[in-house]
């Protein structure tokens, strides 16, 4: 993302890139969580930033960054079949490189000329999907019908949007936009909007500069084309959707570059503002100055944030739903269950300080509300997992799609981040308000096929 910026609009904006991806929470707070999604999205970034160099060396790129290309492509495609896109973005590069050129019959020899370099490519990206996911080469087709029921695929899983819940096949086209808007930081959606609308003028700037400006011109277009691109499929197909923007964490790199980009242009326009000019030297404050200390402000909170959340930074919300405090109970906020393992860790300390109190040494049923691996982890010898939840003597559950709700007991543990209620432990040895057994196996039954896909 830095290399990338640095080459399209100087080192300024490279750094400012950078440093937006670097403090975008769902990112950050991804790479300890999506273990499938943040690969996917490096490459995927990777291949993007090939191809703008490769732009650079059309109408005769060099073979070791072809080969490079085709070795992305085929990692990307063994973990996604979306990497397909990047066949696409390959396209749309020669395209634009014909276009920015203005088309002639010499420039259309040309990039022919250059789509056939690139050919090697394909044998090692088929040989490497082929490898790492060798079903998609049974049939020659295979990879195009993974796309298509990747686009439509149904499982009975649920998603929060707003404080209403939606099947995943049933969330509305907005589903991603509206994910994207409350999830990343403002200052990074800004800076993003700002790239894309300055983006034109420079490109048709660069088109006019010639050589390695129509390169620069095709690194735009690339970079705003990978941004958006799967934004736009997301939301023309109506395809499914759930747990938040996990699945599209591969648009957040081209995103922090169109940021970097639309930054670096803010602090350029601020330069030409000069304030409390001297007559006698001419001299002043630059408006720069101030616009760099209120950008370093405003990351420098950013980062403050990252860390209040630590380690549960992928919940992060930004403030037009009022921060996690005003996302939880309304969106997919910690889907993962990420909280447990402290929760877990805050009820042995509270039947540590019980059993200090009382002499009293025993064993624990507790029920959890989630996967049991965070607690077979983590659990002291003295606390097991039950899977009848009516006969546990304590209960752990997330706030993510009101766990918390489903059994009654005095809450002894809290886990909270940024003022966000993330999990409780309650006591049921003695529940405040005890539900039917009736109901509660029926409430049990369904949260835990939830849980399960």
């Amino acid at each position: 993302v830095w290399g990338v910026g640095r080459r399209l609009a100087g080192p300024r904006a490279g750094f400012l890139a950078g440093a937006l991806l670097a403090l975008c929470g769902p990112w950050y707070g991804g790479l300890f969580n999506h273990t499938k999604d943040i690969p996917f999205a490096v490459l995927m970034m990777a291949a993007v930033a090939l191809l703008v160099r490769l732009a650079g060396q059309m109408p005769r790129p060099r073979l070791p960054m072809v080969l490079g290309f085709g070795v992305l492509v085929g990692l990307a495609l063994g973990i996604r079949v979306g990497a397909l896109l990047l066949f696409g973005y390959a396209a749309a590069m020669l395209a634009g490189w014909l276009l920015m050129g203005g088309i002639s019959v010499a420039r259309l020899r040309e990039t022919g000329r250059g789509a056939l370099c690139l050919l090697p490519a394909l044998p090692v990206a088929y040989g490497l999907m082929a490898v790492f996911w060798p079903w998609a080469v049974l049939e020659p087709l295979n990879p195009l019908r993974a796309l298509a029921d990747f686009s439509h695929f149904h499982y009975p899983i649920r998603t929060l949007l707003g404080g209403t819940e939606y099947w995943m096949y049933e969330v509305p086209r907005s589903y991603l936009v509206w994910y994207l808007g409350i999830k990343l930081p403002l200052v990074m959606l800004g800076g993003a909007v700002l790239g894309l609308m300055v983006l034109p003028a420079a490109m048709h700037r660069d088109r006019l500069a010639g050589g390695e400006g129509i390169a620069r011109a095709v690194g735009c277009g690339l970079v705003a084309l990978a941004a958006l691109f799967p934004v736009a499929w997301f939301t023309v197909t109506h395809a499914p959707g759930y747990t938040a923007i996990r699945h599209f964490l591969f648009v957040l790199p081209p995103l922090a570059v169109l940021g970097g980009i639309g930054l670096d242009r803010l602090l350029g326009w601020a330069g030409a503002w000069r304030f409390g000019v001297s007559q006698r030297t001419g001299r002043g404050l630059s408006a720069a100055v101030l616009a760099g200390i209120a950008l370093a402000l405003v990351l420098g909170r950013e980062a403050v944030v990252l860390e209040s959340l630590h380690p549960n930074e992928y919940v992060y919300f930004n403030e037009l739903v009022g921060g996690v405090a005003g996302a939880v109970r309304k969106y997919d906020v910690d889907y993962w269950a990420n909280s447990l393992p402290e929760a877990v860790e805050d009820l042995s300390e509270v039947i540590a300080a019980e059993e200090a109190r009382t002499h009293r040494h025993r064993s624990y049923s507790v029920a959890v509300c989630a996967e049991p691996l965070a607690f077979e982890k983590l659990a002291p010898a003295n606390l097991h997992w039950v899977t009848d939840w009516t006969r546990a003597d304590f209960f752990i559950a997330p706030t993510q799609e009101d766990c918390d709700t489903l059994m009654a007991g005095p809450t002894v543990a809290e886990v909270e981040r940024d003022g966000a209620l993330l999990a409780v432990v309650k006591d049921l040895r003695k529940p405040e308000e005890p539900a039917t057994t009736v109901e509660m196996a029926r409430l049990r039954t369904g949260r835990q096929q939830r849980h399960w896909w």
